[in-house]
């Protein structure tokens, strides 16, 4: 027998690689002999590097970038030679664990350290492509910062440039877009496809998980919606009819109007340069699981992505998840619950193993 382990992060307590370890570790206690194998996944977010550091000749780069308060911090990206392709990770710079709790004041925090990471990696590398994972940010800027750092100026109805932090939306009435654009070919890669505006947008929807305040909420709102309207007088972009321009707090956008980037699904593309549908052709039985599994998980989330793929190979799923809640399982899938309720992370670091080893062990026995 053997087991694929895919496990995306529990948020906040274990990343993709210590929540798939932490259930080989328990499987081994079970069944002593069985085969395994982990991989890290990521569907744009926290882990979207790590997920491919030792794939397909991918080497990582350190250096020091910027985090969405503008401190500076260490980050890291990937670089394939042969391909000429990098990967960048929003979360590593624009992360909300990147900043300290005085810094958490979402008008003005910004995008600045993903745009100098882009600069950064075309100065030193000169790729063809581009790849960014823009899940799990802070942020809520459009992009605006990221795009300061690559040249493009914000201008207020008097000619004078505005900082382009949230707080000053409202007054900018021009973009001036620099000499040159980067050349290379970008793709935003994310786990959620939600429009710039509106009530599924990326202010409405997820603000108050990044700590904005029903004021700021409405703030924001306006002022996406005067910057898609000087977005597309200036730069010819349309963001209202973008599919997946809110992802990453209107990243997604931001990244189609002033890099020219395709907005692909994340899931996929780690799955596919992991090859993993030929792993699950080989596996008799594969665990995934997150940190919390509800409907939202089959909706272009990377746990809902590899049910999917499990589904078409007619393989069993076996999911494994810190919360959940009663949204119906798909045929091929089986499910196991760590907690009753959200606790505390301190609770769920100090707990986890054992409640896993214990359910698991009931549930492999059942099969």
């Amino acid at each position: 027998m053997k087991i694929l382990i895919a496990c995306d992060k529990m948020k906040g307590t274990f990343s993709s690689k210590q929540f798939g370890e932490m259930v080989e570790n328990a499987i081994k206690t079970i069944i002593p002999n069985v085969e395994t194998e982990i991989l890290q996944v990521s569907d744009g977010g926290d882990g979207f590097v790590e997920s491919l550091r030792w794939r397909n000749n991918y080497s990582r780069w350190e250096f020091l970038s910027y985090n969405a308060a503008n401190r500076k911090i260490q980050s890291k990206y990937l670089y394939n030679i042969y391909n000429k392709t990098a990967i960048i990770e929003s979360a590593l710079t624009l992360g909300i664990n990147k900043l300290a709790t005085q810094e958490k004041h979402i008008l003005h925090l910004s995008s600045y350290g993903l745009g100098y990471d882009i600069n950064r990696v075309i100065e030193v590398r000169h790729p063809r492509t581009i790849v960014i994972g823009i899940g799990g940010t802070s942020t809520n800027d459009l992009f605006l910062g990221g795009a300061s750092a690559l040249g493009y100026t914000f201008l207020d109805k008097n000619g004078n440039k505005v900082e382009p932090l949230p707080i000053n939306y409202l007054k900018i009435n021009q973009i001036i877009p620099p000499n040159d654009i980067p050349s290379a070919e970008f793709f935003a890669a994310t786990d959620v496809m939600n429009p710039l505006l509106g009530n599924q947008g990326a202010t409405k929807v997820y603000g108050h998980q990044k700590g904005a305040l029903p004021d700021e909420i409405n703030f924001l709102e306006n002022a996406f919606w005067h910057l898609a309207e000087i977005i597309q007088k200036d730069l010819g972009v349309d963001l209202t009819k973008i599919e997946g321009a809110g992802a990453g707090g209107g990243i997604g956008g931001g990244l189609v109007a002033f890099l020219y980037a395709q907005i692909i699904s994340g899931a996929d593309f780690i799955l596919n340069n992991l090859d993993f549908n030929k792993k699950i052709s080989e596996s008799d039985l594969i665990i995934t699981g997150e940190g919390s599994f509800d409907n939202q998980s089959l909706m272009g989330k990377i746990t809902g992505n590899i049910i999917s793929r499990c589904q078409k190979q007619n393989k069993k799923v076996l999911i494994i998840s810190g919360i959940s809640d009663e949204t119906p399982l798909p045929a091929n899938c089986s499910k196991i619950t760590l907690f009753q309720e959200k606790p505390s992370l301190q609770y769920a670091k100090d707990n986890s193993y054992m409640l896993l080893k214990e359910k698991l062990s009931n549930h492999l026995k059942e099969m």
